[in-house]
């Protein structure tokens, strides 16, 4: 995030971490989960960090009171194996068996490990929303420890954001690459999607509930499609003719290119949705009483959809941060994150680098919950941060690893990377390349000092050749298949007529 606005804006809010509990029957009672994950949501897609163009008062609403993480990373800058990370605590670079050559892609089958599951053997109702992409034919949601399974499956996006969500804006069903979004028929005639996802969640939210509940809200947004109601685009398009922005600029980066300012009018109106869903389900939790004992979790799955290699349409800018989804780089793997704890007020920034790899044994280390099986998690609790105590965390090193480009779509390579402290060192291993980045002084990672400092890239090198072999991850070779060896096409953005 550009460091010196977020800390900024929230200096006013920032005193010291609120206990975790606060009052007493707080502390007899487990606390209430809600994990809210946006799709393709830039580190800087929000007002709070600077988008002098996207609005997002309910979500810089809750940072303000929250711990927000402004060294917040993914676990890998796309979808599928980020979220495996997430919802497994198992690095996406441990392979699976039934791995496709030249993939990256993780499923969560019946023998891995899952969030959901602890929270139900600790008694808690267990509900998801939305985006899952990590099925397999015979394990859903339903089958990982979700009592109630609403939209997730197979599918990685929708083909429309107007109910009904299997139809295109022509009226055509179905999807080539896509399997269809199942289990949100209830929806409207020409209900928008994410307007849906939040309707479902107050109502649940607004149940009789005689157990803690875990919800885990993962937005379909701000995913291609690029569509937004109408009503929410106007007033971006004024908006950029207000400020004066111009038509598209992209300047040349790695396969492709970059798109250089913040200017889509569609991609602001679809953050607007997903900040009005956040308000409603906030003021849900107040309303009901249960904010002082709900823990709110909010983070994306990688950066946002900013460069690529052909002519697709893409929808933000990282800016400082380079690149974006599918790449290594900060624009890639750097997203908003944020924890706000039981009946936290006051908010406070953490510089100390979190992964999303951390979420699922924070909240086994919060909630008290109880293992149900074995695990082995590959991030660490961050509630001693919350909770302001001295920890470990800030020494700690993160590594990332592709065996997978797609220099057509996103412009991206194969590579590993590493940070330590300051410095971050990336290995586009195929192309003899490496580069090493002291992110503190350069975060757009512009400038590349490996030349100049050849005792630190050998000692990052062994280190993350370490980690390579001790994970055995899977190393790509020269004649690896490449994910997109044909043209995306254009994706249309607009709303129905």
């Amino acid at each position: 995030m550009k460091k010196e606005l977020f800390l900024s804006s929230i200096a006013a809010a920032t005193i010291a971490p609120a206990p975790f509990f606060a009052t007493e029957r707080a502390a007899t009672e487990k606390p209430n989960v809600l994990l809210l994950v946006v799709d393709d949501w830039g580190a800087n897609d929000l007002s709070l960090t600077g988008s002098r163009f996207y609005e997002t008062p309910n979500v810089d609403r809750l940072c303000r009171q929250s711990t927000c993480f402004s060294n917040g990373y993914v676990a890998y800058p796309r979808s599928v194996p980020s979220r495996y990370a997430l919802f497994t605590g198992l690095h996406c670079a441990r392979p699976q068996p039934f791995t496709k050559r030249g993939s990256d892609d993780r499923k969560v089958t019946r023998e891995s490990p899952c969030m959901a599951e602890p929270f139900k053997a600790s008694g808690y109702e267990t509900m998801f929303i939305g985006k899952w992409h990590l099925a397999t034919d015979d394990c859903m949601p339903q089958d990982k420890g979700f009592d109630i399974n609403i939209g997730g499956g197979h599918a990685g996006a929708t083909k429309s954001y107007f109910s009904p969500y299997d139809k295109d804006l022509h009226g055509k069903s179905g999807n080539a690459k896509e399997r269809p979004i199942e289990g949100m028929d209830d929806a409207l005639p020409g209900e928008y999607l994410t307007d849906y996802m939040g309707r479902k969640v107050v109502d649940y939210i607004n149940r009789d509930h005689d157990k803690p509940f875990f919800i885990a809200c993962c937005f379909y947004a701000v995913h291609t499609p690029l569509q937004a109601k109408e009503a929410d685009i106007e007033p971006f398009r004024q908006k950029r003719e207000r400020l004066g922005l111009t038509d598209d600029s992209f300047r040349p980066e790695e396969a492709g290119e970059t798109k250089v300012q913040q200017n889509h009018p569609v991609y602001a109106g679809m953050i607007k949705s997903v900040d009005d869903a956040i308000g409603q389900m906030m003021n849900a939790l107040e309303q009901r009483g249960l904010r002082e004992n709900t823990i709110v979790i909010l983070i994306s799955d990688n950066g946002g959809l900013s460069s690529r290699g052909n002519k697709r349409e893409v929808a933000t800018s990282n800016a400082p941060f380079k690149a974006g989804k599918g790449h290594l780089y900060d624009g890639g793997i750097r997203v908003p994150f944020a924890v706000l704890l039981p009946d936290q007020r006051k908010g406070r920034v953490s510089e100390v680098p979190a992964s999303s790899l951390d979420i699922f044994p924070t909240l086994v280390d919060l909630c008290g919950l109880t293992l149900d099986r074995e695990y082995t998690f590959d991030g660490l609790s961050l509630r001693p941060e919350l909770e302001g105590r001295k920890n470990r965390i800030a020494d700690r090193k993160l590594y990332w690893h592709k065996a997978d480009e797609r220099p057509v779509s996103t412009g991206d390579y194969i590579s590993s990377a590493m940070l330590c402290g300051n410095y971050k060192l990336l290995d586009f291993y195929l192309q003899n390349r490496v580069e090493l980045y002291d992110v503190s002084k350069d975060p757009s990672e512009s400038v590349n000092i490996a030349a100049e400092h050849p005792e630190i890239v050998k000692r990052m090198m062994s280190d993350l050749n370490a980690w390579r072999a001790d994970l055995n991850v899977h190393m790509a070779t020269p004649d690896t298949p490449k994910h997109d060896d044909k043209v995306v096409k254009t994706t249309r953005s607009s709303q129905p007529r």
